[in-house]
């Protein structure tokens, strides 16, 4: 694929988490050269992880602190919060889970004002309406404005913390913060692979897709797609993703 034309001088730092084993280091090469090709800006890319991952050259390496007994699946989610620590980045930044995948341009993310932290409304919304949390797939916010999130954190018992938040590191997110910090994507801009595109979607409570067979649906508004729980992009092998996770 082209590399997109630039419009701008201007540079948006991006970054990604990677830690234990979940991930192979693919993933983020795939997640830098979606960005690249999807912003209208040049990036520089950070990579948060562990001290004796090699990084590559081109991307900017944090290392992170790591957490006794905090690993694996269910549980490398927490390093996120690492993100807030403004000793790691001043600025904004544009954060992406690695098991997403970018369909078209997303500039229109760094035109949003930073004064509040932007992300996804939980996809649980498409099991009970009135769903208030929030998907920390994607955010975008300004990390010395929200470095308190940090500080908090940093000072609670983290295996207490790990406990009371059964969803993770964005159920601590949103309880921190507060809804009067937090703005949500426009809900069509960002889909589930599971319950939105895939076989056209989930018809719930009915567990039942709305076009069986028929592989990816992505409509014409869809700039990203999130591979929450499983399957991962690497195990897809619809034509239309395989194409744009490269």
């Amino acid at each position: 694929m082209a590399k997109k034309n630039r419009t701008s001088t201007d540079v948006i730092d991006c970054a990604c988490v990677i830690h234990s084993t979940g991930y192979d280091w693919i993933y983020v090469e795939r997640l830098y050269n979606m960005l690249r090709r999807n912003l209208d800006r040049e990036i520089r890319f950070h990579v948060y992880t562990e001290a004796d991952r090699p990084v590559s050259k081109s991307m900017i390496k944090h290392v992170l602190t790591e957490w006794p007994g905090v690993a694996g699946p269910k549980r490398s989610w927490w390093y996120k919060m690492q993100l807030f620590n403004n000793e790691h980045h001043q600025g904004d930044l544009l954060y992406f889970d690695l098991d997403t995948v970018i369909v078209r341009d997303i500039s229109w993310i760094a035109r949003l004002p930073t004064e509040k932290l932007w992300t996804i409304r939980d996809f649980r919304r498409l099991q009970a309406e009135n769903w208030s949390g929030m998907n920390s797939s994607i955010m975008w916010w300004n990390v010395p404005r929200y470095h308190w999130v940090w500080e908090k954190f940093s000072q609670s018992n983290l295996e207490t913390t790990i406990q009371q938040h059964r969803q993770g590191d964005q159920d601590y997110i949103m309880k921190t913060i507060g809804h009067n910090n937090v703005r949500f994507f426009e809900d069509q801009l960002v889909q589930s692979w599971r319950w939105q595109t895939l076989d056209g979607g989930m018809m719930f409570p009915k567990r039942q897709t709305k076009r069986p067979g028929t592989g990816a649906n992505i409509t014409d508004d869809v700039s990203v797609i999130v591979f929450h729980g499983s399957p991962k992009p690497h195990e897809i092998t619809d034509p239309k993703i395989v194409q744009l996770w490269v």
